[in-house]
């Protein structure tokens, strides 16, 4: 339910700020009439001013709370717009030319870091060198896609009939400027704990976009994901 309530009232921050405004004065404006035992008509008809008030205050703290979910969901926007990115110009695309080469049913590996320093180039050198340690065959592939640009990706060859094919998603170092001006931006001095309670929560955010992306685009049978332990299912 919450879900659909964000849709619905996406990019209208302003407008619930102003309303709760308007509607926070006015249960007070109520609560002092209601006190003084005024009575209170609108073309004749009678208000019980008890009723209006539980009404108002009830109506204004939804949309208080409607407004504090719409800030948190700004939040973390950049990790929806990069997740969108990602599915529709990268995996979707990939998948559908994978097929299109005749692969019936590609399995594609998509690496989640729990740090944005696991996606430095440094790390992912260690990656690669540490999957054909692991007695793989590690080799890159150019894909030309017709639904997209360009794109290298990773094959790893267990056999000559176990292949899958493994992605670093580098369009998440975007976020480390995003999270350094967030932390910085801070009134109160930034620990370290915050920027990596931030920074996991950016990560969680584009994966469940993606997740739930792949899932709208039915192609969620070909996707996998696998960490630093480096554990894949052929």
């Amino acid at each position: 339910m919450k879900k659909y309530i964000l849709m619905a009232f996406h990019g209208k921050q302003k407008m619930i700020k102003a309303v709760s405004l308007v509607l926070n004065i006015t249960s007070i404006i109520t609560l002092l009439l209601w006190l003084i035992n005024l009575k209170f008509n609108i073309l004749g008809v009678s208000i019980d001013l008890e009723a209006l008030f539980v009404l108002l205050t009830t109506v204004a703290v939804f949309l208080n709370q409607l407004h504090r979910w719409l800030l948190a969901e700004a939040e973390y926007s950049p990790a929806y717009a990069l997740a969108l990115g990602y599915v529709n110009n990268f995996i979707e695309p990939a998948i559908t030319q994978l097929i299109e080469d005749g692969i019936s049913q590609p399995l594609l590996y998509i690496y989640k870091p729990e740090g944005i320093s696991e996606l430095y180039k440094p790390n992912i050198d260690r990656v690669k060198a540490t999957i054909k340690n692991n007695s793989f065959e590690l080799n890159e592939l150019q894909l030309e896609l017709k639904h997209g640009r360009a794109r290298d990706i990773l094959t790893i060859q267990k056999s000559k009939t176990k292949l899958i094919y493994f992605d670093f998603p580098n369009t998440l170092l975007s976020l480390s400027a995003y999270i350094d001006f967030k932390i910085a931006s801070k009134i109160n001095e930034a620990t370290d704990i915050e920027k990596k309670q931030l920074t996991k929560l950016l990560l969680n955010k584009f994966y469940n976009k993606v997740d739930e992306l792949v899932q709208e685009k039915n192609i969620q049978q070909n996707i996998k994901y696998c960490n630093k332990n480096l554990v894949f299912n052929f």
